[in-house]
């Protein structure tokens, strides 16, 4: 008999071998399995506006991506890759793991390209806690302007990036640099390195060499590089090199050169012996900018010539839709020795899934003090047999500005009616053709076009998916609610620029007309002299701030209630009739002596704290304000500045917002007062 404590022979010989295969089985899995020490380099290479079929390896015929192709072949396709509508918010979802609606912003408010609260964590944040180096190279587009700068904390180096060398905002808005006054900074973390970039030719070589610069230089170390390419949005750049190679115009060229840097990246980890535990990923930030008339009105003016775009093929839509053109995305993961060879993912992932995927393989501990709506897709990149999405259970959001408008679950994808214009999602409501007149469920295994609602068909899927957007409306928010688990880190109200006017979709049975105020003395500002003039632009740029326009497209039935025929507004452009939010600054008037007791205006557009009318006195120190209410009307304002009387003074038309209804209309100003001759 053995004795206590020993097992019969028989017994023994079965607890090696099991013994023996359990160290095998872990030695097979652990072969896939990327070493925890030291932890694997990340680099995200993200490029801007690029459409799902603009790479060799996603079906293109007149691009050549040589370079991305052999990282697909030597890694991963994910195929069902998502980002977001556009490029603010998309960062926003990338840097942070959550849709852009959750993220905290500045004063509490959701901007249309979202800014970064300084209390949010990203990626880079997460990584230093494993004292790894970080750099961004690149469109950054997620910071607050801070009077003629920015404010540091909202940008990289304040979000957890050591380096950053790189463009604040977008390169632009128009075909050709020449085409605006507006010029994008080039910065090197603080420091202005170029306050108006002129040809955006060399950016993609400058980026390549200051990626392999930091490579090399942290190479014994492990590192977080984010690569954010300006290119290929308009205006276009190529090198001399690559500018005129492709035979498919601009785009075509800058998507090379793109694929020339990726090239270069990959081989310097080769070189370097770092590709083994290096993960790259490839992708973009939104799908492509079709817009060849604004907003594609068939009767609009020319806009983007098609030679300046991509192709989202075979998706329906483009970039500020939520059609999978927009949000779906090409992407490529490569991690030789780990991401097997020649793999395709079409199980849902997306960029909100990069932070907490990381995090993971670095053993870097999330934040415990809020939700992430991305999950760890590690068993989705390492090609696991029974890996599904976590996706399938949450549901993928699709969402335009605050806008919740459609739901994926696997196969399923539902989409929520809405109008053609939607006005509570800005200006990315302006595209013609968008409407969705009922609610359709789409079959993207078989229809990835969305040609075809199967919602009669399955309607246990409808009332499944139905609840997943009610779940993430109570939870995350939609334009006109404020979700539970929603972010804002600063005192006052939650949202103050929420839409509250859907519940009144038909026009209102009596505009706003001009109200014929009395003036309130000899002073009076109404522009009908068609310009600016004794008035400066103090600050910024704006494209043409006098108008004579009636309306905006979308609000045909609320013209503006100006005095006469010209009026101030900051988001006019002459050759768009949608207004352009994207321009700020400040506008001033003549100094003045204050003579009376009263001043009567109009004021219209945004009621953010960004966007004002101000009376200032000769220092500079504001004493009153005034906001527009969001919308065309412009209300009446009267002050009591008795307090003022003798003072010299000067209005200010202060615009710092980029968002929705970010801009200011000013007209018919009067007070008893005495312009200051030569007063600048």
């Amino acid at each position: 008999m053995p004795k206590p404590g020993q097992h019969p022979r028989g017994a023994r010989v079965l607890r090696a071998f099991i013994t023996s295969l359990v160290a095998i089985l872990f030695l097979l899995t652990s072969s896939t399995l990327p070493a925890q020490d030291p932890p694997p380099n990340f680099i995200i290479i993200f490029t801007d506006d690029q459409g799902y079929q603009d790479l060799g390896c996603f079906g293109s015929e007149t691009i050549r991506t040589p370079h991305i192709d052999r990282m697909a072949r030597e890694g991963m396709r994910l195929t069902s890759f998502y980002a977001q509508a556009v490029c603010g918010p998309s960062r926003a979802a990338l840097m942070t793991g959550c849709y852009p609606i959750r993220v905290g912003e500045p004063g509490n408010r959701k901007n249309q390209h979202t800014i970064l609260h300084p209390q949010e964590v990203t990626i880079a944040e997460v990584l230093k806690q494993r004292d790894y180096a970080t750099g961004c190279l690149g469109k950054w587009h997620l910071g607050q302007r801070q009077g003629d700068g920015w404010d540091p904390e909202t940008m990289p180096n304040g979000q957890g990036f050591d380096e950053f060398f790189g463009t604040p905002l977008f390169n632009g808005f128009t075909v050709y640099v020449d085409d605006t006054k507006f010029r994008s900074q080039l910065l090197r973390n603080d420091s202005v390195v170029d306050d108006a970039i002129e040809s955006w030719d060399s950016i993609t070589g400058d980026y390549t060499r200051e990626a392999i610069d930091f490579i090399k230089r942290h190479r014994d170390r492990p590192f977080f590089l984010y690569l954010a390419h300006n290119m290929p949005h308009i205006p276009l750049g190529a090198g001399d090199q690559f500018r005129g190679r492709s035979e498919h115009g601009p785009y075509a060229d800058a998507i090379e050169e793109i694929d020339w840097s990726t090239g270069q990246i990959l081989d310097t980890l080769r070189q370097l012996e770092l590709d083994s535990r290096t993960l790259v990923i490839f992708t973009s930030d939104n799908g492509p900018w079709l817009e060849t008339t604004r907003g594609n009105d068939p009767d609009g003016k020319p806009l983007i010539p098609r030679e300046h775009s991509g192709t989202a093929a075979p998706l329906k839509g483009y970039k500020m839709l939520t059609w999978e053109g927009g949000l779906r995305v090409p992407c490529a993961a490569w991690w030789p020795g780990t991401i097997p060879a020649g793999t395709t993912c079409d199980e849902i992932a997306a960029t909100i899934d990069l932070l907490p995927t990381f995090a993971s393989l670095a053993d870097a501990r999330l934040p415990q003090d809020r939700t992430l709506d991305g999950h760890d897709i590690t068993p989705l990149l390492l090609d696991r047999p029974d890996a599904v999405s976590p996706h399938d259970e949450t549901g993928l959001l699709y969402y335009r500005y605050t806008a919740l408008e459609a739901v994926r679950s696997g196969r399923w994808k539902l989409v929520l009616p809405r109008p053609e214009h939607p006005p509570w999602t800005g200006w990315s409501g302006r595209f013609h053709g968008s409407r969705v007149e009922e609610l359709a469920l789409y079959d993207l295994e078989n229809d990835a076009g969305e040609a075809r609602n199967v919602a009669a068909e399955h309607p246990e899927v409808v009332t499944r998916l139905q609840s997943l957007i009610e779940r993430a409306s109570n939870e995350l928010g939609d334009y006109n609610r404020i979700g539970t688990g929603a972010r804002f880190f600063d005192d006052g109200p939650e949202r103050p620029d929420m839409w509250t006017g859907r519940q009144q979709q038909k026009p209102p049975a009596t505009p706003v007309r001009y109200d014929n105020a009395k003036p309130a003395g000899n002073l009076r500002f109404t522009f009908e002299e068609g310009e600016l003039g004794d008035w400066t632009v103090v600050k910024g740029e704006f494209g043409q701030p006098v108008t004579d326009r009636d309306a905006l497209p979308n609000h045909r039935q609320q013209p503006f209630n100006k005095q006469g025929e010209y009026f101030l507004f900051t988001g006019h452009r002459a050759d768009r009739a949608q207004g352009d939010d994207r321009f700020t600054g400040v506008i001033e008037s003549p100094l003045f002596v204050l003579k009376g007791d009263t001043i009567r205006f109009l004021v219209g557009g945004g009621s953010g704290q960004q966007t004002y009318v101000a009376l200032s006195n000769e220092q500079g120190e504001e004493l009153m304000k005034a906001h527009g209410q969001n919308g065309p009307a412009l209300r009446r304002v009267e002050w009591d500045v008795a307090e003022y009387g003798g003072q010299r003074v000067r209005l200010r038309i202060v615009d710092r917002s980029t968002g929705g209804w970010g801009h200011v209309t000013f007209d018919d100003f009067s007070c008893e007062g005495e312009i200051v001759r030569a007063s600048r």
